[in-house]
């Protein structure tokens, strides 16, 4: 292959050349670009040429003021010798290396090249007609041969002499051939990120579908593209995704697909397939088996892109989906409860026996990801497959466990109303207590779900975690790779059932406090059978229900008593409270310093009154002292002023004697 230059004709560096070999070459702003053009005009990377065969194909990478070649601006062209383009307000020439003069182009060069319209028209005049006629008719023979030959062999890379070439086309394909060959952009759909272009050279055929991300704020990271249509597939069988993949840059692609069911009682989604990786060495063949889990009769094909830098592009073509292939289908179930395990590639989800209530776990997704999977993760696209990371499922007793490589933390994506109940316990307190579904916490047990998607979510030891409530799911993030989940709790039903039995012999008897104590310890210790539980929240519900009528009778007996000043009312007041915190315990009363702050009322009111008959007593009897005194009784007239003393005081407090309520003074 000839060497080629690509030379600055002008400004302060004109003259110099920059080689091109057999690799890209960068052109821009940025100093870290082959060829620096120090021009405002010119983006920090605003164009490239790439080597393909022996040509070599100029592309603009999406800059601001663009790239022209004979005033019309382009953004991908087959370079010929002696074109001159303008990149920002620069002329850079690609030529022949030597003398600075084009060489002529020998017979074993030749190839036929994309014919710019533009450049046939500004290239007028008989000279030109000839020279084009007499160029098809030479390589007309060779083109041809070469097209031919590269369809024998199956399409795998472009044809011998860099030529396009007749569009692949797969034996067996289930997408339709204009979807398949990405010539078009009809029949697919952007899903996020960046958008899928139609660009002028695929793998074969007249072109294929790029993405690419700009300068500035509103370029992209990552790009989804999406089959618009599903395609029909049989569940429980395997088929068979390829597509040909090229990354320019620092871009990294993928294909995978998105497997699910337009039936609405089977509402999972199983999203997997190729690794995110670089294909840096032209259009490179992806290729792997997906098993379709039972339950599922359609897919889409997603092409997926990470672009960590502006400039880096993604290109596609030549998709297909056939039949056949050796893939691992997972669908466990348990033998005593019916609940299912299904899963394909590094996709699970977990079934429930119940039609109306049917999802235990949507899927399992990472957790965190690395920088350059950031906004495919935050639009909540990235699935397993995209990192290279997998799966493992093994059955254990009444449940599962499914440990992670590849990835260092779990996303559980949970049914938006597991959010709701949700009971955690850790490290080596065994007792659950309610946790806010949104928000982190630690836990190394958690209980979400009801009835038939009552499910324990087991970790090795205590883990961060954090749960956010949205579209429908509850995302559970877990610092860790490994969890069990357990499904089945006959033990623990029986437990239950015992103490709930137990609290009502308590409640009838007229010891609610001791009920109380045993639905707490429930709860706390053995909440996995939610019917059972649903029947110890009904009883607690009851019993509280009964202490909150009567906190409401000795607030009516206390606002009555106020009104009359009846000692018999507060005494009623006060002795109520007390009562109520010997059968229910402080740790049962759901106001206790409400009920506090009524005894203290009512005593209070009582000792207002005691006060004002104490006065009362006390001046009668010191004018039945005087009585004796004056009758020369001095005895009695002691003994009088003795009680007084002791029992009344002297009108400035408490009476010498007096005990606290309720107790009688010594000897008494």
């Amino acid at each position: 292959m000839a060497n080629y230059v690509l030379e600055i004709l002008d400004g302060d560096r004109a003259g110099e050349v920059v080689p091109v070999a057999d690799r890209p070459v960068r052109i821009g702003r940025r100093p870290g670009n082959d060829l620096v053009l120090a021009d405002e005009k010119t983006s920090g990377v605003h164009a490239e040429v790439v080597p393909e065969g022996d040509r070599h194909v100029l592309r603009d990478l999406g800059s601001t003021n663009g790239t022209f070649l004979d005033g019309k601006r382009i953004t991908e062209l087959v370079l010929t010798p002696g074109d001159v383009v303008t990149v920002g307000r620069l002329q850079v020439k690609f030529r022949l290396a030597g003398d600075g003069a084009s060489a002529p182009v020998d017979a074993g060069e030749l190839s036929v090249r994309r014919l710019d319209a533009g450049r046939v028209q500004k290239r007028s005049g008989a000279t030109a007609v000839v020279a084009l006629v007499a160029l098809l008719a030479a390589g007309g023979g060779a083109w041809f041969w070469l097209r031919g030959k590269a369809e024998a062999e199956g399409g795998d890379g472009p044809a011998a002499g860099g030529g396009p070439r007749a569009a692949l086309v797969v034996d067996g394909n289930k997408l339709p051939n204009e979807l398949a060959q990405c010539e078009v952009e009809e029949g697919w759909e952007r899903v996020g990120g960046a958008t899928f272009q139609t660009i002028g050279r695929g793998h074969s055929g007249a072109g294929a579908l790029q993405c690419e991300r700009v300068d500035g704020p509103d370029g992209k990271d990552f790009a989804v593209l999406r089959t618009q249509k599903p395609l029909t597939v049989l569940p429980g069988r395997t088929v068979t995704l390829a597509a040909h993949l090229r990354c320019t840059g620092g871009a990294r692609a993928a294909v995978r697909v998105l497997l699910g069911s337009d039936n609405e009682q089977m509402p999972f989604r199983f999203r997997t397939g190729s690794a995110v990786v670089a294909h840096p060495s032209g259009f490179q063949r992806v290729s792997l088996p997906i098993a379709v889990p039972p339950g599922c009769n359609h897919l889409q094909v997603e092409v997926v892109a990470v672009m960590p830098a502006a400039g880096d592009a993604v290109a596609v073509d030549d998709v297909a989906v056939t039949d056949g292939g050796d893939a691992t289908l997972v669908e466990l179930k348990l033998a005593d409860t019916g609940q299912t395990m299904l899963g394909s590639g590094a996709a699970l989800a977990l079934r429930s026996v119940d039609m109306d209530a049917p999802v235990i776990l949507r899927a399992v997704l990472p957790g965190e990801v690395p920088a350059e999977f950031a906004g495919l993760h935050k639009a909540e696209l990235c699935a397993l497959s995209d990192l290279g990371a997998s799966l493992q499922v093994t059955p254990i007793e009444r449940g599962f466990a499914v440990a992670a490589n590849g990835v260092p933390s779990l996303r559980l994506a949970l049914p938006a109303d597991a959010a709701g109940g949700l009971l955690i316990a850790s490290g080596g307190d065994p007792s659950f207590a309610a946790a806010p579904g949104e928000g982190g916490f630690q836990a190394q047990s958690l209980l979400t779900g009801a009835g038939t998607t009552r499910a324990l979510w087991r970790f090795d030891a205590p883990v961060a975690c954090t749960g956010k409530v949205g579209s429908g799911t509850f995302a559970l993030d877990a610092a860790a790779t490994r969890f069990e989940v357990v499904l089945d709790f006959p033990a623990e039903r029986k437990l239950a059932i015992d103490g709930v039995a137990k609290a009502r012999q308590k409640a009838g008897g007229g010891r609610p406090g001791e009920a109380l104590d045993l639905l707490r310890e429930l709860v706390q210790r053995a909440p996995m059978d939610s019917e059972v539980l649903a029947e110890a929240q009904v009883l607690r519900t009851e019993l509280m229900a009964t202490q909150t009528r009567a906190v409401r009778r000795l607030q009516a007996d206390l606002d009555e008593a106020q009104f009359f000043n009846t000692r018999g009312g507060f005494e009623r007041v006060a002795f109520g409270v007390d009562s109520l915190e010997a059968i229910y315990g402080d740790q049962n009363l759901d106001d206790p310093k409400g009920l506090k702050a009524l005894r203290t009322s009512a005593l209070a009111r009582l000792q207002a009154l005691d006060d004002g008959n104490r006065g009362a007593e006390r001046a009668r009897l010191e004018q039945l002292t005087k009585v004796f005194a004056d009758a020369q009784q001095p005895v009695l007239a002691k003994w009088i002023e003795d009680y007084v003393a002791r029992h009344l005081g002297d009108g400035a407090g408490k009476p010498a004697g007096q005990q606290e309520r309720g107790k009688p003074e010594d000897g008494k």
